[in-house]
């Protein structure tokens, strides 16, 4: 028995102050399960604990040996404080020098290179890594898996994704972040770079045809190794004024890695709404649509209307952290989809249509 697999159930949610990290902690305790709240500020954290009854503990990604010891025996960590991309690495590193199964909510392309790279050393202790657990990458990994069983003699597929209703600041503090020169699609196996912005196409989202542009997206990196998918290309709803924000952010990309670029995303950032309203979460929806072409180059189609992201996130997140509890485990790098199967989303009554 691994060392996670042997300890007492716990689950330790990181990042628990921010607006998915407090939807997580009522939908976890509402499961029933031995949560702990954790993050780096003491004042909030314990505000939000006070309130949950639940215990808390206070500690920097940065400290090493304060990782390790606030999790001994902890069984899973559910990571949430973003941006991913800079804080991901050190918290699966820890989970792996300890033995505790790694599950977060990135989007971003890196922290899946990030676990892929460090797949084998978790495998070799037991430990599983599974980032995207909400609806960045459950719901578009759940899509590909579907439209690959009802359509088995696809060789490419694309998929694009509906312009959000809503969105906290938190998450458009992310997007900023993730604007780059280039945009990666897989092609025949291989991962290929092309201009950010310099690839367009239709898709119907349900109320006619509009324009998309092609986007980073995990599932690009990631498909070939969980599902066999030889191309792939994912795209964003974007209309002109979108497409125009596009190219003069990735124009910009060098300095988003700098002191610098950080504090003027923080900036740009502020304006926005910090999370949406329970009301307009009720109201919001969001929509994916592959297209699955055969060697013929003919085009097949399908599409899911889901809840709000945010709903979304904290339903599969919870279901994930339940069967993960449960023994549902596979060392190593694994996806939602590959995991736990197509059906997960709809499962959890995330899919309000499928056609």
């Amino acid at each position: 028995m691994d060392g996670a697999a042997s300890r007492s159930g716990r689950v330790l949610l990181y990042g628990a102050t921010g607006f998915s990290g407090r939807l997580l902690t009522q939908c976890l305790q509402e499961q029933g399960l031995d949560v702990v709240l954790a993050g780096r500020q003491h004042g909030r954290l314990a505000e939000l604990a006070k309130r949950s009854n639940l215990d808390f503990r206070v500690f920097s990604l940065e400290d090493r040996s304060q990782m390790e010891a606030c999790l001994h025996d902890i069984q899973i960590v559910l990571h949430a404080a973003g941006p991913f991309q800079c804080t991901a690495l050190p918290m699966m590193s820890a989970c792996i020098r300890t033995g505790t199964h790694y599950l977060d909510l990135a989007g971003e392309w890196q922290v899946f290179q990030q676990a892929m790279d460090q797949g084998g050393l978790a495998a070799s202790k037991g430990v599983m890594l599974m980032p995207g657990i909400g609806f960045s990458i459950v719901a578009s990994d759940c899509l590909l898996a579907m439209a690959l069983a009802r359509f088995p003699e696809t060789v490419a597929l694309r998929l694009a994704l509906s312009t959000p209703d809503v969105m906290s600041r938190g998450t458009f503090r992310s997007m900023l972040g993730l604007t780059s020169s280039t945009v990666m699609v897989r092609r025949k196996g291989a991962l290929t770079a092309i201009a950010t912005g310099s690839l367009l196409r239709y898709f119907d989202f349900g109320t006619g045809l509009r324009q998309a542009v092609a986007v980073n997206w995990p599932d690009v990196l990631i498909s070939q190794v969980t599902a066999g998918i030889p191309s792939l290309e994912v795209y964003a709803q974007a209309d002109w004024a979108v497409q125009l924000t596009y190219r003069v952010g990735s124009s910009m990309a060098p300095l988003h890695q700098s002191a610098l670029g950080h504090r003027l995303l923080d900036l740009l950032s502020y304006g926005w709404p910090q999370a949406p309203s329970e009301a307009q979460r009720e109201r919001a929806c969001f929509v994916l649509v592959v297209e699955a072409e055969d060697r013929w180059r003919r085009s097949r189609y399908l599409r899911i209307q889901t809840r709000d992201g945010y709903s979304v996130t904290a339903a599969t997140a919870t279901e994930i952290v339940r069967r993960v509890l449960q023994g549902k485990v596979a060392p190593g790098f694994q996806s939602p989809a590959h995991l736990f199967g197509s059906s997960l989303l709809e499962e959890t009554g995330c899919a309000l249509r499928v056609e």
